[in-house]
């Protein structure tokens, strides 16, 4: 076989480590990534931004698509499988980021608001890698955890996967699933009229999966109904909705599972599959490319507080607060500005680290600290006593 000629987003991170032994290699900027400076290639990896479909690779010699994400909506997999297109991408790989958004999301809107998670019920839509990551992090905190996945139910008739009509006392809803448009399992407009017109007043709904599960002209109808609203992905990003931008408690840029660890996952994964579809043998290691940092975190803690503990600890790590207000400042500018902001926001996200590379150190004269070590070693991070 002649040798393979790859062209990438620019912005994909690892590739030369993980591809330039495999391939010819070559980038570009994803505004660039078009019909005529990809038709001499093999190979094409791409970001969500870049849609996969007949437009672009008609009259191509496109043969391999890597996706270095964990949902594929940006990909027209009917076509792909018609021309006989090989698609490698990487579920599950920012499973652990999002999740850490969540908690992270969580604990800074209940200091805000000054109510307690303790014994709260969060409701999960969608139990796949991210929702059952974020079921064992809730759980660990203290929280009830219910789960909703028909898809999930009907292969398994496990009684744990529950209907809609179960969330009506769920305190927390929110959403870890893939964006389709038709068939059973259909997630487009999800969360409508209907749906939301059945949850108790007070509700906290988060959404980091994507924009167009929820009917977002029926969300700000029903937005005082809710209690709080954490929304990371949007409708026809980046071309938000700025009347619901301005209603959000924490509004973020679609970068829930932009933790650098989550990125590096995505393209080993790929890279790892390009080997076995090509039928070599890996020979790059994680540790090679990417060790994790072990930085080391004291640990605040709080007589009888172990959620204040928890969100002076976690907020040493990552604040969405400080996304959220990179986001708002959109809000002032015109319309053609914000779609490249909301743009660069994501292109330029600064570095996050996921909690499994912090070491806490902790002080053991208090009565609580074992309950808090077993919360902190659930939630990833290692200890130091």
């Amino acid at each position: 076989m002649p040798e393979l000629k790859i062209i990438a987003d620019e912005k994909i991170p690892f590739l030369s480590e993980f591809f330039s032994t495999l391939a010819i290699l070559d980038t570009l900027p994803a505004s660039e990534i078009n019909q005529k400076n990809i038709k001499n290639y093999d190979a094409l990896f791409v970001r969500t931004v870049t849609k996969i479909n007949d437009k672009l690779l008609e009259g191509t010699k496109i043969k391999i698509i890597g996706s270095m994400t964990s949902g594929i909506d940006h990909i027209d997999r009917n076509y792909l499988r018609r021309n006989k297109i090989k698609l490698l991408y990487a579920p599950g790989s920012n499973a652990r980021s999002v999740a850490e958004y969540v908690i992270a999301s969580l604990l800074v809107f209940a200091k805000i608001k000054k109510i307690s998670l303790k014994g709260k019920t969060i409701g999960i839509i969608g139990a796949g890698n991210v929702g059952t990551k974020v079921a064992q992090m809730c759980e660990a905190i203290g929280m009830r955890v219910l789960l909703n996945d028909p898809p999930k139910y009907n292969r398994t008739k496990n009684k744990k996967y529950l209907s809609f009509k179960k969330f009506s006392d769920a305190d927390i809803i929110t959403l870890h699933i893939p964006l389709t448009f038709r068939g059973k399992y259909k997630t487009f407009h999800l969360i409508d009229e209907e749906f939301l017109s059945t949850i108790k007043p007070g509700t906290i709904l988060i959404n980091t999966s994507r924009g167009a599960v929820i009917d977002e002209k029926m969300l700000i109808k029903f937005r005082k109904k809710l209690g709080g609203l954490i929304i990371d992905v949007w409708e026809n990003e980046p071309e938000i909705n700025i009347e619901l931008l301005k209603t959000t408690d924490i509004g973020t840029p679609h970068i829930a599972g932009y933790s650098l660890d989550g990125k590096f996952n995505a393209s080993y994964i790929v890279y790892k599959k390009l080997c076995k579809f090509l039928e070599i043998r890996p020979n790059i290691k994680k540790n090679d490319v990417f060790p994790e940092i072990n930085e080391k975190k004291d640990v605040l803690i709080i007589q009888n507080d172990i959620f204040n503990t928890l969100y002076r600890t976690i907020l040493q790590i990552y604040n969405p607060l400080n996304d959220h207000k990179n986001l708002f400042r959109m809000i002032g500018f015109e319309p053609r500005a914000r779609r490249k902001y909301f743009e660069d926001l994501r292109r330029n996200y600064p570095v996050r680290r996921e909690f499994p590379n912090y070491v806490l150190r902790m002080s053991d004269r208090l009565s609580s600290l074992q309950k808090l070590v077993e919360i902190f070693r659930s939630l990833g991070f290692k200890i130091e006593v």
